[in-house]
């Protein structure tokens, strides 16, 4: 859910099709979306529907990899 907590590993981590990422555009824009690799393309893919597939490409970097997210009020 919007406004979770989530813990980053900023280095030493593999790109694994699947899981989530930080990605940072060449302009500027940093964002949290789902890696993955399908066929050899390389996508990034938002938890909101309502955002569009981003294609993986020089003008984005993976900068984290999320290793845990913690949900208050439950």
């Amino acid at each position: 859910p919007e406004g979770t907590p989530i813990l980053i590993r900023p280095e030493g981590f593999d790109l694994i099709s699947g899981k989530f990422y930080i990605a940072k555009h060449r302009d500027g824009e940093t964002t949290f979306k789902q890696y993955v690799n399908d066929g050899g393309v390389e996508y990034l893919a938002p938890l909101n529907a309502a955002f569009k597939l981003v294609e993986l490409d020089e003008d984005w970097s993976i900068i984290g990899r999320v290793v845990d997210a913690k949900i208050t009020g439950l």
